[in-house]
């Protein structure tokens, strides 16, 4: 379906008129969730052809060729393993006189496995051993004459485990002490990161079982919820780690890449990430990390998987959902909520296929989900539908009856507004497997492989009963890892990787060629009207985020004394396949009902037909660092890290880049390259950091840290999907006062054009901290520290070509009626550049007990300040804001707090076996577990209807109006659904001004969650050691909060110079979140 590299627009709506029927899909879907995905270079989801475009034949011209390049001299260089999935354990060994013995035999075996590594102390009684998988270890310290130290404890993802061992001297036969602790205090690192354990994985009550949700539980790091999820570019969890944007993370498995399209977690059509019972742990990585890190200036998501060991170990598992059991939604209409049906099912299973030799692991997860959500439109009311209020124009007639008559009440009888609530259902499939093979060739060389698959479906609402959007996805990753030891002192690791990440959108809309906006269309764009719910779906739909990732690392440890040297390289050619498809069926605007009605929109946007929309971008990205871990001291380490990363340009693969070189001056747009010249070549990333055992007994850590880092990974995949609409193989028609249901011309007059900056610029990011940890009484370590971030060059969207203004006595800018813009060549012109900014402050504590005495827990608080003048890229990123500065002029106007900024932020967490008689089957085996989490609401900026206002010619942004004089804005805010905050304290401004209202200048609602769950363990003695049957009762939202959304911000209609405010403003109409949900489950271990 979406395979032509050179696709007419007529071609997609051919084929999307063929995609209707979603639940028959979904049917058929379900039928075959097992037949294997056959990889392609194609981008279609839906073709049963194989088909393979040019440029996978050819190796994608310069760029893969760069790939291969790059690839051999990699091989050819010297062995150059990255810490970022293994651990180390370093220390010294003293006698009772506290000298230091040199000549120690170190030998660390994994307890699970089998594996051992093994070391001797040098003359400073130091050493060293890089490279461990994450588990539980048995550290053995021996030398003639003294009794034999064994230490066990268990290393994280990512740990620098530090030991401090004392051997005993004998005079008789050796004797062996036994010490069972773990370090509690990082004294090695001053990277600011967090654990996710196995056991907080599998025991909390986590919604949706989507582990990287777990995230959130770390100081530093925030969910942003307001946003379009129905848009493509906005699937999964968008986590702000440090006040960088969510497109500035990295999510790594195993290693590899499996990051998005646009920057999340894995872009599942579900939203959520499957596998929980494959996951070992992960870590969290938030600042001033070390060099062997890439691709990204904002936080780390290292997820490690689970391996077999020696005991065979698994589990089968089951969960389900049932409206039954839940409470009403905050708008839910009537006693019970609408229809909810969700099951989760699967199976893990580990073990040994050779002792201490081969292990495999493997798992499979089936979700299946009916969701009932009740939505609330808006639509013309009685008095509007029969004429009876304004008169109706009979061209509008057909227009009209495509909105559903009201049924809830009325917004505003005076200006034609009723309100329409309704109940639909959300079907989601989702099905995921994976396996791994570990096997130890001998006692120096080990590898692994893994494969992992994810594919969903699911069918969503695009704003009324008849309109819908069917997203799929289909997700695949392979990893290989081979390690060697070549010496005592020196460690080789190997890793290669593909991962394949495919997600599309369909509309599933009514077949309508008699009211399409475009000829030859079959359905009709989206009808938009002040006060009104939007009609006609989505505008930006079908389109396509594929990524394809061909990975491959070489890192080298090398011990030398008090050095931990790490050096490698990366190499990592990535294609995307874009379809943007915005507009395409087009798109009118009506100031408000009275207008519409009339049959007079105030604009038109569309495409003209024959656009080519899709783009194929080759690029690969090459790095290098140096990383030495360096104890200067017995107590002071010093983290020193340098690294080099640099991309190709992801120029176009088919020749379809076209560019504005000169956006004053330029009169057409010029085919060729995309930029000017390479921005990342100065891509310099210096890393320094300290970590102080300030009391000697590694009970108290100073820690500090900066460095220099940049996005690397598609940092401009976005804007390049914006950029696909510029002559001449695509354009977009923007048309004032145009007339109805069509234009009279969509390429008269001056064209408009999306198009990103030629002189583009490397984003990037400064992060430092610094912070105390000490481990306090009962096994608690409290954690206290500043953490920043300063971010430059980001990527943002402007308004181009404005209108030329006329500069007043004031200062202040007028634009009268006509003026010309700056380029007449051009009508508006959506631009992509680097004008973007920020700065993040924070005050962050934490404390944390590891599980023991029956519980464990854990608590972080964050106080923290996030400023920007606007970074988002798409305006489906935000709800709360507009993504264009109201000033094309001065966008410096816009500094505020970012769009993502949450002041305070309390999280918590805790596993508690409960007190009871460990052997009666009633009283025994009862655990409670549970997370809170309390923030601020985030920002939203009061704005006016899409008439332009202002007359700036900036119609893709927002106008704003003007706040009263003397009024506070933190007095606006009302409470409630119906008028969140007041609206009398704003004003219309004069046309051809800006309103002087800031951007982000109202708060929304608080955020409070609270889930629980009720734990039964029955030990199963058949089942082995471990053995268990598991009965869970989790309830999500236990207080059945409702966390309101962002209000309608749209104070002003913006029709003429007098008018009341809208009734819509400041109402809200939906949650964040879902009302109390009750779910059970039953896990049986073995």
């Amino acid at each position: 379906m979406l395979c032509a590299h050179r696709r007419q627009v007529t071609e997609v709506t051919e084929e999307t008129a063929k995609h209707r029927g979603a639940e028959k899909r979904r049917k058929d879907r379900e039928e075959n969730w097992f037949s294997p995905f056959v990889p392609r270079c194609s981008v279609s989801l839906c073709s049963s052809v194989l088909s393979v475009p040019s440029v996978c034949r050819t190796g994608g011209g310069p760029s893969m060729r760069a790939f291969l390049v790059a690839l051999l001299v990699l091989a050819a260089a010297p062995g150059a393993s990255a810490q970022i999935t293994s651990a180390t354990i370093s220390g010294t060994v003293k006698d009772q006189t506290q000298a230091v013995l040199p000549g120690v035999d170190i030998l660390v075996s994994n307890i699970g496995t089998g594996l051992s590594r093994a070391a001797v102390t040098d003359a400073n009684g130091h050493f060293t051993i890089p490279g461990l998988p994450p588990g539980a270890y048995e550290t053995r310290a021996s030398l003639q004459g003294f009794a034999t130290s064994v230490e066990r404890l268990t290393l994280a993802v990512a740990q620098e485990a530090g030991l401090s061992l004392t051997l005993k001297l004998t005079g008789t036969e050796e004797s062996i002490t036994v010490v069972g602790t773990s370090p509690l205090v990082d004294t090695r690192s001053a990277a600011m990161s967090a654990v996710v354990t196995e056991k907080t994985i599998s025991e909390l009550p986590l919604n949706g079982r989507n582990y990287i949700d777990l995230a959130l539980l770390q100081p530093g790091v925030n969910s942003f919820t307001e946003k379009d999820s129905t848009s493509s570019s906005n699937r999964g969890t968008k986590l702000n780690i440090n006040g960088m944007s969510f497109r500035s993370n990295s999510y790594l498995l195993d290693g590899a890449n499996m990051r998005g399209y646009a920057g999340t977690a894995t872009v599942s059509a579900a939203e959520t990430t499957l596998g929980v019972e494959t996951i070992q742990e992960f870590r969290v990585v938030t600042n001033a990390y070390s060099a062997d890190y890439g691709r990204a200036m904002g936080g780390v998501i290292s997820l490690v998987t689970k391996g077999g060991t020696n005991a065979f170990h698994g589990s089968g598992f089951g969960f389900a959902r049932n409206s039954a059991m839940d409470a009403r939604n905050f708008f839910d209409r009537g006693s019970d909520p609408p229809p909810f049906k969700r099951y989760q099912f699967g199976t893990s299973a580990g073990g040994p296929i050779a002792k201490n030799r081969l292990f495999f692991f493997g798992g499979v997860e089936r979700l299946s989900e009916d969701l009932g959500i009740t939505t609330t439109a808006f639509v013309p009311n009685e008095a509007a539908r029969s004429g009876a209020l304004f008169p109706i124009n009979p061209i509008m007639a057909p227009y009209l009856k495509l909105f559903p008559a009201p049924n809830a009440g009325e917004a505003s009888a005076a200006q034609g507004i009723g309100i329409f609530a309704y109940e639909l259902n959300q079907p989601t499939r989702e099905n995921f497997f994976q396996g791994r093979l570990d096997y130890t060739v001998s006692d120096t060389d080990s590898l692994f492989a893994r494969f992992t698959h994810d594919g969903a479906d699911q069918t969503v609402s695009a704003g009324f009963p008849d309109y819908a959007t069917d997203s799929v996805s289909r997700n695949q990753f392979f990893t290989t890892e081979y390690k060697r030891i070549v010496t005592p002192a020196v460690l080789n690791t190997a890793r290669f990787s593909h991962s394949r990440l495919r997600f599309e959108q369909l509309p599933a809309f009514p077949s309508v060629p008699d009211l399409a906006f475009i000829a030859g269309q079959d359905q009709m764009g989206v009808l938009g009207v002040t006060g009104l719910s939007g009609i006609g779906g989505t505008a930006t739909n079908p389109s396509s985020n594929n990524s394809f990732y061909w990975t491959f690392s070489d890192d080298l440890s090398y011990v030398k004394g008090r050095h931990l040297l790490k050096t490698g390289a990366l190499v990592e050619h990535l294609r995307t396949n874009k379809l943007t498809a915005t507009n395409i069926r087009g798109s009118y605007t009506f100031a408000n009902v009275r207008s519409f009605l009339a049959g007079t929109p105030t604009r038109f946007v569309g495409v003209p037909p024959g656009a080519e929309l899709e783009r194929v971008r080759p690029n690969t990205l090459v790095g290098f660092y140096l990383q030495d871990d360096y104890r200067t001291t017995e107590r002071l380490t010093l983290n020193l890290g340098l690294r080099y990363e640099f991309y190709t340009v992801p120029a176009e693969a088919n020749g379809l880049d076209t560019t504005l070189r000169d956006i004053l001056n330029d009169r057409s747009f010029t085919v060729g390259q995309p930029f000017a010249k390479n921005p990342s070549l100065g891509n310099v990333a210096p890393r320094l950091g300290f970590a102080w055992d300030a009391t000697g007994n590694g009970k108290t850590a100073v820690r500090g840290g900066a460095g220099v880092y940049h996005d690397t990974d598609g940092p401009f995949n976005s804007a390049f999907g914006i950029a696909a609409f510029s002559p001449p193989f695509a354009a977009t028609a923007t048309i004032n006062n145009p007339t109805f249901p069509r234009p009279a011309s969509l390429t008269a007059g001056a064209a408009s054009a999306r198009t990103i900056d030629y002189n583009i610029k490397q984003p990037y990011g400064l992060t430092y901290n610094v912070n105390v940890q000490r481990e306090l009484a009962g096994h608690i370590t409290a954690t206290v520290g500043y953490a920043g971030s300063r971010a430059h060059n980001l990527m943002s969207a402007i308004e181009a070509n404005p209108v030329v203004p006329v500069i007043q006595a004031d200062g202040s800018k007028f634009f009268p009626a006509g003026a010309p813009r700056r380029n007449p060549a051009f009508g508006p012109i959506d631009y992509r550049t680097n004008g973007g900014h920020s700065e993040y402050h924070s005050l962050q504590l934490s404390a944390q007990k590891r599980f023991s005495r029956r519980y464990q827990l854990q608590s972080s608080y964050t106080l923290a300040k996030a400023m920007d003048n606007l970074q988002a890229q798409l305006n489906a990123d935000v709800n709360n804001a507009s993504v264009y500065p109201q000033d094309p002029y001065d966008r410096d106007i816009d500094w505020a707090r970012s769009d993502f900024d949450v002041r305070h932020v309390f999280q918590a967490n805790f596993v508690w076996d409960l007190p009871g008689r460990d052997g009666s089957a009633l009283h025994g085996g009862w655990q409670f577990n549970g997370i809170v989490t309390l923030r601020s609401g985030v920002p939203f900026t009061p704005a006016l209807g899409g008439t332009n206002w202002s007359r700036s010619g900036n119609t893709s942004g927002e106008d704003r109006p003007n706040l009263k004089p003397g009024v506070n804005p933190d007095d606006l805010i009302l409470g409630g659904a119906d008028h969140y905050f007041d609206t009398s304290a704003f004003v219309l401004p004069a046309q051809g001004t800006f309103g002087n209202a800031g951007r982000n200048l109202l708060t929304g609602q608080n955020y409070a969650m609270t889930n629980v769950s009720l734990v039964k363990n029955t030990k199963i003695g058949a089942l082995g050691g471990g053995g268990q049957l598991q009965l869970r009762l989790e309830v999500f939202n236990l207080l059945n909060r409702p966390n309101f959304a962002t209000p309608d911000r749209v104070v002003f209609a913006a029709a003429g110079g007098s008018e009341p405010a809208l009734p819509t403003a400041g109402r809200i109409t939906r949650t964040v979140t879902s009302s109390r949900q009750v779910q059970l489950g039953v896990k049986l271990l073995f």
